[in-house]
């Protein structure tokens, strides 16, 4: 899989923010905890990956491969810290909370990368 061009990467960060929308006026059918849960959990999944995503890919240089190595060591680091200490503060800020809308709508939004990403590389190969 390749995804290099800022463009792309916008793309599916907008994509992952777009899904937690679409996740919480679903859940708002359901229940408004559940609508509001499933919008943090997706939050904190969109907010986390566009995060990395510009501490990695907006000072890319393909020639020095070791400092771009190093930048993403890093920001996966600063990635999972940072998604611990949301949780932390959703757990204890928020009340009433649905833990597993919250944890399956962030499941679900990094799951969505993956999918747009090979969706993307498809319809690219096929119209080439």
């Amino acid at each position: 899989m390749q995804l290099t061009g800022s463009s792309q990467i916008r793309h599916v960060i907008w994509t992952q923010f777009g899904v937690t929308i679409c996740i919480a006026l679903g859940l708002s059918i359901i229940d408004l905890m559940h609508a509001w849960s499933g919008l943090l959990g997706g939050l904190i999944s969109a907010t986390v990956n566009s995060l990395v995503a510009y501490k990695v890919f907006v000072p890319y240089r393909a020639q020095n491969t070791a400092e771009v190595l190093g930048r993403m060591l890093g920001a996966e680091v600063q990635k999972l810290l940072l998604t611990g200490v949301l949780f932390a503060l959703v757990f204890v800020a928020v009340h009433p909370l649905s833990v597993g809308t919250l944890f399956g709508a962030y499941l679900f939004v990094q799951v969505v990368v993956p999918i747009i990403v090979l969706m993307t590389e498809d319809r690219l190969k096929t119209r080439y």
